[in-house]
């Protein structure tokens, strides 16, 4: 087994904007009309790239596919389904994407559910990559899981008490490894976040012997290379987040139906 942990320092996100965001975001899909299988934005322009391609819209079973620039025709390899859409109780997406290139085809799952928007408590992040053609599935595919407690987050961010369980933890399983993560935030002296990341791997399968070969070997290497990957992520977050924070849902609604509609 191998063991990681670094701490960064972030520029923090203020609850009250989180949670208007989310409300933001369930706005705009709610103020979204279909016309057919075609939507328009809130404030009547058209959406492109996106059709309803069955069920009614943001009912459960509802599946969203992006036209295909092309010939304009729904693309097959890319789905949304809403599975949950309840401001109150659940909202749950799931993805879908099938990559047919015929030296690598692939399908990628991926679920996101959040509890609940009206006052988000959790969310949860899960994804399945497997070879669509099904051979060599055991070493080429993999599982990961990420949950995100937001009520420890927010506690432990504000009054600095230690959380008895991480808000933020996730898992990476394949046939070989297994890497668990943890993420633990605390605020800083000067107001921002000082967030802890631990990982731990551990070898599966014909692996297992070889971690520790492997840790004693490149150990020092891989934890430097562990600790530059997040003082990156950490410096793009500080870089864009206070410019984020500073807009209101009002601004980022807009700026949002901008972005969907393309160049």
């Amino acid at each position: 087994m191998a063991r990681f942990q670094h701490t960064v320092t972030l520029v923090p996100v203020p609850r009250r904007w989180f949670e208007s965001c989310v409300a933001t975001l369930h706005d705009l899909a709610e103020g979204t009309d279909v016309e057919g299988a075609r939507l328009r934005l809130p404030d009547g322009r058209p959406l492109p790239g996106l059709v309803l391609a069955q069920g009614r819209h943001l009912r459960p079973g509802a599946r969203y596919r992006p036209v295909n620039e092309k010939d304009g025709e729904p693309d097959a390899d890319q789905c949304l389904t809403v599975l949950a859409w309840d401001r109150r109780r659940e909202t749950a997406l799931e993805v879908v994407t099938v990559e047919d290139d015929p030296s690598h085809p692939a399908r990628l799952d991926c679920v996101l559910r959040l509890t609940s928007a009206e006052r988000p408590r959790e969310a949860l992040l899960s994804a399945t990559l497997r070879p669509s053609d099904g051979k060599r599935e055991k070493y080429l595919g993999g599982t990961g899981r990420a949950h995100l407690d937001l009520g420890r987050w927010w506690q432990a961010t504000s009054d600095g008490r230690h959380p008895s369980r991480a808000p933020l933890s996730g898992t990476l399983t394949h046939a070989l490894a297994r890497v668990t993560v943890t993420v633990v935030p605390c605020p800083a002296p000067d107001g921002r976040w000082r967030v802890t990341v631990k990982a731990r791997v551990r070898g599966r399968s014909v692996a297992r012997p070889l971690l520790p070969l492997a840790a004693a070997v490149m150990g020092r290497r891989a934890r430097r290379a562990w600790a530059e990957a997040l003082e990156r992520a950490a410096a793009a977050w500080n870089a864009q987040v206070p410019a984020l924070v500073r807009k209101d849902g009002e601004r980022l609604s807009a700026e949002l139906a901008d972005a969907l509609l393309g160049p």
